[in-house]
């Protein structure tokens, strides 16, 4: 529990002055051990961890069920490419911007469209819910492009529980 100090009041009337400061007792989920000033602490989402691990662990059991229990190698080899290439893919935007200069942190100003387009939670979800819904009899196509989106959405989840949000517009983000 971290205090913090409440404005004093202080009141004088000619028999005595009397001072009071109030604190009270604030959660910090931000302080570490070794912080240094003027860096921002790292700080976990739980409510994105929790999304996390509520996509992988489906996407995890989608891959398992139509692949590895009631599918053929090749069903399995595709559902697991699919889902292990679109946790990734969503990074490789950082080779758009390969050979142009960046400051530490940041990334080339031409990849930020492009890395802030995969990093949008709504693309993958819209995405996901067509392939779910208007493909209902799973083949196994579709299949792999539900539990890649699932995986999609699971690495922004995960980027975002480790406090990695959107690039601003010159390369650099913001933690939060």
């Amino acid at each position: 529990m971290n205090p913090t100090a409440h404005p004093t009041h202080t009141s004088s009337t000619p028999e005595h002055t009397m001072t009071i400061t109030t604190t009270t007792s604030q959660p910090s989920f931000t302080e570490t051990a070794d912080q240094q000033p003027g860096k921002p602490a790292v700080r976990v989402h739980w409510t994105w961890l929790g999304v996390w691990a509520l996509l992988t662990t489906f996407a995890v059991f989608e891959v398992v069920k139509h692949g590895y229990v009631n599918g053929t190698v090749v069903d399995a080899t595709l559902l697991t490419a699919a889902a292990v290439g679109l946790f990734v893919a969503p990074d490789l935007t950082f080779l758009i911007g390969a050979g142009q200069p960046a400051a530490k942190g940041s990334l080339p100003v031409r990849a930020v469209p492009w890395y802030n387009t995969m990093h949008r939670m709504w693309i993958p979800l819209t995405l996901t819910t067509i392939i779910g819904i208007a493909l209902a009899p799973l083949a196994l196509v579709p299949l792999a492009g539900f539990i890649g989106g699932l995986s999609w959405m699971a690495h922004i989840a995960l980027d975002r529980a480790a406090g990695y949000g959107l690039r601003n517009p010159d390369g650099s983000r913001d933690r939060t």
